[in-house]
C-alpha cells in the first residue's frame, strides 16, 4: 500500500492545470482531482484515488493520486473554461471495407465455435490544436444531461479522454457490489421495435449470462428484470446485479474479474477470443483506452465506468471510437449504421454537430 503521499488539499476550480481528472458518480457527486498525480500500484488509504488503465489492463501503476481535489457541483463546470471559441473539427470517418474484413472474420470465428460474440470498434479522427482546452469545453457542453449518464474526463501531458458513460462496470461499498449488463442499441424513436428484436434480445442475454458466471464465485446474487435504459435519443437493454460478497477481494481483483465486460469484449472470454479481439482493435486503430475502466475510490467507496460514448485525444488528434456487438443474426449494414448512429450521438451530446 502506497501511503507516502499526504492527503490532498482542496482546490479552487480557477487553478485547474493541464493534468486533471473528473468523474461524476451515479449518486451525482462530482470529484475533480488536480495533478501532478502520484502514480501507485494501490490506492491511497484516505482521500481520493482515480483508477486509470488501458483496455488490456497493462498498467502496473493504474492508481492516480491527485495533489489536490475537491467535490464540485454541476453548476461549477462553467468555471472550468476560459470562454474561448474553439475551431471547427473536420472529421475523417472510418473505412467500410476495413470494418467488413473484421466483420467477416468474426462471423467465421463464430461459425467455428471460437466466439459467440465480439465487439469490434471503428474510429473517426480530427486534427486538434489545443486538446486540453477543448477537453474542458467538451465537459462543459455535456451538462446538463440525463441521470442515466455519468460525465468523465482525464488529461495528463496533453493526452486524455472525455465522455458520458451509461455503463457502470461496478460500484463497491462495504460488502455490497453493484454492476450491470448493458447491451443492445437503438434510437429512442424505434424503442418498440427494439424491445421485440430477437437479435438485440440475444445479444443482451449473452452479456447477462456471462456476467452471472463471473459473479457466481463472489457471493449471493440478486438480478433485476431486463428493462430499457434511455440515455437521450438512444436506448439500451439493462439488467442490474447486486452481490453480497462472501470475502473481501481487492478493487483490482474485481476489475480483472469483470473487465472487459461482455458488452465490450468477447463471449466466451478465452485467450483465443481475446487475442482475436486485440487484432481487430489494432487493425482498426482503436484508441487503447476505449472500453477500459475509469473509476474513483473515495475512502471506502469505489465506482468505475466503462469508457464509451466519448472522445480520446493526444497532442494533435482527437479520436471518436464506437463499437458494436456482432452475434448470431448480425447484419453488416445494420452494424455499420449503428456505429454511425453512436458517433452522431456523441457529437450531438458534446455540441460537435457543426
Amino acid at each position: 500500500m502506497n501511503n507516502s503521499s499526504p492527503e490532498p488539499e482542496l482546490i479552487a476550480t480557477n487553478e485547474l492545470s493541464e493534468d486533471f481528472a473528473l468523474i461524476e458518480l451515479s449518486d451525482r457527486r462530482i470529484f475533480l482531482g488536480m495533478g501532478p498525480f502520484n502514480r501507485a500500484t494501490t490506492p491511497a488509504q484516505s482521500g481520493i484515488s482515480f483508477y486509470v488503465n488501458d483496455f488490456n489492463l497493462s498498467s502496473l501503476r493504474p492508481w492516480f493520486i491527485p495533489s489536490s481535489y475537491e467535490q464540485i457541483k454541476a453548476s461549477d463546470i462553467t468555471h472550468l473554461t476560459d470562454g474561448h471559441t474553439l475551431p471547427k473539427l473536420y472529421w475523417k470517418d472510418p473505412n467500410y471495407n476495413e470494418f467488413k474484413e473484421c466483420f467477416d472474420q468474426i462471423s467465421k470465428l463464430r461459425k467455428e465455435g471460437v466466439l459467440q460474440k465480439a465487439v469490434p470498434a471503428v474510429t473517426s479522427t480530427a486534427s486538434i490544436p489545443d486538446p486540453f482546452h477543448y477537453c474542458l469545453n467538451l465537459v462543459k457542453s455535456s451538462f446538463p444531461h440525463l441521470s442515466s449518464l455519468s460525465s468523465y474526463a482525464f488529461s495528463v501531458k496533453g493526452n486524455g479522454f472525455v465522455g458520458l458513460s451509461p455503463e457502470q462496470i461496478f460500484k463497491l461499498e462495504s460488502s455490497q457490489l453493484n454492476t450491470m449488463a448493458l447491451a443492445g442499441t437503438s434510437s429512442s424513436e424505434e424503442n418498440l421495435i427494439f424491445e421485440n428484436d430477437p437479435k438485440e434480445q440475444h445479444e443482451h442475454q449473452l452479456v447477462v449470462e456471462s456476467i452471472r458466471r463471473r459473479l457466481s464465485d463472489l457471493g449471493m446474487i440478486e438480478e433485476s428484470e431486463r428493462e430499457t435504459l434511455d440515455i437521450g435519443g438512444m436506448v439500451h437493454f439493462l439488467s442490474n446485479f447486486t452481490v453480497t460478497l462472501n470475502e473481501d477481494p481487492t478493487i483490482d481483483e474485481i476489475i480483472r474479474n469483470l473487465h472487459p465486460t461482455p458488452a465490450l469484449g468477447t463471449v466466451p472470454r478465452t485467450s483465443e477470443a481475446s487475442a482475436a479481439l486485440d487484432k481487430f482493435r489494432n487493425r482498426l486503430k482503436v484508441p487503447p483506452m476505449f472500453g477500459s475502466p475509469f473509476g474513483l475510490k473515495v475512502d471506502n467507496f469505489f465506482e468505475a465506468f466503462v469508457l464509451i460514448r466519448g472522445l480520446f485525444f493526444n497532442k494533435d488528434t482527437i479520436h471518436l471510437p464506437t463499437g458494436c456487438g456482432i452475434v448470431d443474426g448480425s447484419k453488416i449494414d445494420n452494424e455499420w449504421d449503428e456505429l454511425a448512429f453512436k458517433r452522431r450521438w456523441v457529437k450531438s451530446s458534446f455540441g460537435l454537430n457543426q
